[in-house]
């Protein structure tokens, strides 16, 4: 199209000058963000239907190039991690009560449904998570143990729901529960109460209730112990 040449000289600069200062337009940002989330939508489409996550049928689902696909996910393993940021998952600290037990139970019981909702997709992540560590990611970033760095969402999303008791429980107790309830729920525990356990569905995530609570209820009495004997 020639349709910036048309105007006066002066409105055409005028309208360049404005790009380059600012960047990107607010159109070719959004249009940008809709390609993205179009690839990772694509991603999710491949897996729910039982194909392998390659670039190339991404981008095929998603209806782009594939020189644009690899603009944006060098690797299949980059684009299912992007799974893992979807904004569903943003709804599960998503007006939290007060209370650290009612917290922490709808923190608990929102990722096993966003997560039993879509088993195959959480699986495909969690196999790509562990694909990180084979030889052929060796050359990926690496934190100061020589591990490959993994994605510390869920971390976060616990960190949130114990906010309330950061200036409750001791400094080493506090932490010791934020690591301890993040062990409890996620793809991992997914994994392990209906594969090992063989749990159904709602046996799984009550499982995972229980124990996130019950870790809850221990740390809570071992600081009223400690005041005691303080």
């Amino acid at each position: 199209m020639t349709e910036g040449r048309t105007g006066s000289t002066t409105g055409a600069s005028g309208a360049t000058g404005g790009l380059a200062r600012g960047g990107l337009s607010e159109g070719r940002r959004n249009q940008k963000l809709r390609t993205r989330r179009a690839l990772v939508d694509a991603a999710v489409t491949l897996v729910r239907e039982g194909r392998p996550v390659t670039i190339a049928d991404a981008a095929e689902v998603a209806q782009v190039s594939v020189a644009t696909a690899y603009r944006y996910f060098s690797h299949p393993q980059d684009l299912l991690r992007e799974t893992q940021s979807a904004p569903r998952a943003f709804e599960a600290v998503a007006d939290l009560p007060d209370d650290p037990a009612e917290r922490v139970d709808q923190l608990v019981s929102r990722v096993a449904d966003l997560q039993l909702d879509d088993e195959a997709v959480w699986r495909a992540v969690l196999r790509s998570s562990l694909e990180r560590w084979t030889p052929s990611d060796a050359a990926e970033p690496e934190d100061p143990d020589g591990a490959p760095i993994r994605n510390r969402f869920r971390l976060d999303l616990t960190r949130t729901a114990l906010e309330p008791l950061a200036g409750t429980l001791p400094p080493d107790l506090h932490r010791r529960l934020l690591m301890a309830v993040t062990l409890v729920y996620g793809v991992e525990a997914l994994i392990t109460t209906r594969d090992v356990c063989e749990l159904d569905r709602t046996e799984a995530k009550d499982v995972m209730r229980w124990a996130a609570g019950a870790l809850l209820e221990a740390a809570l009495r071992e600081a009223e112990g400690q005041d005691e004997r303080g």
